[in-house]
């Protein structure tokens, strides 16, 4: 399970934000936290860089007693270094089970994360990836969304394509359910209209046939496990489309995908449709790298 956790820090006002809004996390049977700040080595060559560290080493211990406060036992930890590279080799190195980010709209954080960096570090993890979401209204706050008062676990989305992939990813879930916190569940699969047309169309109700075994198949297997609210949804279409339609009708508190699979899953990160759940929901994203990846 779940029970330790990195949590990337710019150190930024959104950041300040996200962290004040993480006592969630304890759903997930997390219970200690590595708060990692990672500024680039031409920061930490600059003149200015002791008064700037002096800064740096008060903002990250007030984040620190935030998390304390919410019930975590928290190391903070300032580690230079490309920060891409340094989180993703840190959650590997020492066994941290799930990486958490921030996003914001279609970047994510600012600061050191502005851009591509945090996209980055999707790109290279081998840990799952906990991505939250944050906004900016017309007046230029910024604020967390997404974060469900019965919990970010309560109502579970989890996406699939029946791939090895996804199997991790339900291994998850498993865990997940295991914890006690999730009452809800819809297992979703999209018949992949891209794949499917012209050629194989006289197929589809075959597909459909072998597909709904396999959905009823993992609904069994969860049920036999806490008692929980199962339903299985098999769509035809566009899958990012299909899956954000979903997300919004369904009003799932959380999203689950796998990272690499036969269909819209393949090259996770790389992919359009991962990319594109990833950067545009509302609540957070758990997202699974398959297990030869996890390290």
């Amino acid at each position: 399970m779940m029970e330790r956790a990195i949590i990337a820090t710019d150190l930024s006002e959104a950041s300040d934000i996200m962290v004040r809004r993480l006592g969630f996390l304890a759903e997930f049977g997390i219970k200690s936290l590595l708060l990692l700040q990672c500024p680039d080595y031409q920061e930490v060559a600059s003149e200015v860089f002791p008064y700037v560290a002096t800064i740096q080493t008060e903002a990250i211990e007030k984040q620190k007693s935030q998390l304390e406060e919410l019930g975590f036992s928290v190391e903070s930890r300032i580690s230079p270094g490309n920060a891409k590279r340094e989180i993703n080799r840190i959650a590997e190195e020492e066994g941290y089970p799930l990486v958490v980010v921030g996003s914001q709209g279609r970047s994510l954080i600012g600061g050191a994360f502005l851009g591509g960096v945090a996209h980055e570090v999707m790109l290279g993890t081998r840990k799952p990836l906990l991505i939250i979401r944050l906004t900016v209204d017309e007046q230029r706050h910024l604020s967390v969304t997404g974060i469900s008062p019965d919990g970010v676990s309560a109502h579970i989305l989890f996406a699939t394509d029946f791939s090895s992939g996804a199997e991790g990813a339900y291994a998850y879930l498993e865990q997940l359910i295991a914890t006690g916190n999730v009452r809800k569940v819809t297992l979703l699969h999209v018949q992949d209209r891209t794949h499917i047309e012209p050629h194989l169309v006289q197929r589809l109700e075959e597909f459909n046939t072998v597909d709904e075994k396999r959905l009823e198949e993992m609904k069994a297997r969860l049920a036999s496990g806490a008692p929980v609210e199962i339903l299985t949804k098999l769509i035809y279409g566009d899958p990012h489309i299909e899956i954000m339609r979903e997300l919004e009708e369904s009003k799932a508190s959380m999203i689950m995908m796998g990272t690499q699979g036969r269909g819209f899953f393949r090259e996770l990160f790389v992919g359009s449709v991962s990319q594109y759940i990833a950067r545009r929901s509302v609540v957070p994203v758990l997202l699974i790298p398959i297990k030869g990846e996890q390290g």
